[in-house]
């Protein structure tokens, strides 16, 4: 993982937040900010380059990580179905299997009006 995305994890979470997550560049950079206006604190003077530095850096990174693309194949079925993502990846392909005749078993050549094809089955059935 990239070093400047390493440094911003470790300084958001010194700054008491999630480890997991670099969303939140925004926030870092705002209190590196406010240390700079304050100029020092019980006695201890920040370094106004260094702290503006640290800033500049994290507002030229793209917070969120790269994630990694899947697809996916979709049996279809008489329910709706929602295809989502697995978790910390996005989709890539989503492909939807074609519908056939097994889908439903009363789908036969027998249930079927004679030189009617219903998903490539093609009726016999002549009324009687």
């Amino acid at each position: 993982m990239n070093s400047k995305v390493n440094a911003l994890k470790a300084l958001y979470t010194a700054l008491g937040g999630d480890s997991a997550s670099v969303l939140h560049a925004n926030s870092v950079i705002s209190v590196l900010n406010g240390i700079l206006a304050l100029g020092s604190v019980d006695g201890c003077q920040f370094v106004p380059d260094a702290i503006k530095a640290i800033a500049d850096n994290l507002s030229n990174i793209d917070p969120s990580p790269p994630k990694e693309s899947q697809n996916k194949t979709v049996t279809p079925t008489t329910s709706e179905q929602t295809i989502t993502a697995d978790s910390g990846k996005v989709l890539g392909t989503v492909t939807v299997e074609a519908v056939t005749a097994a889908i439903d078993t009363n789908i036969t050549a027998e249930n079927i009006k004679d030189g009617i094809t219903i998903l490539g089955v093609v009726g016999t059935y002549d009324g009687q």
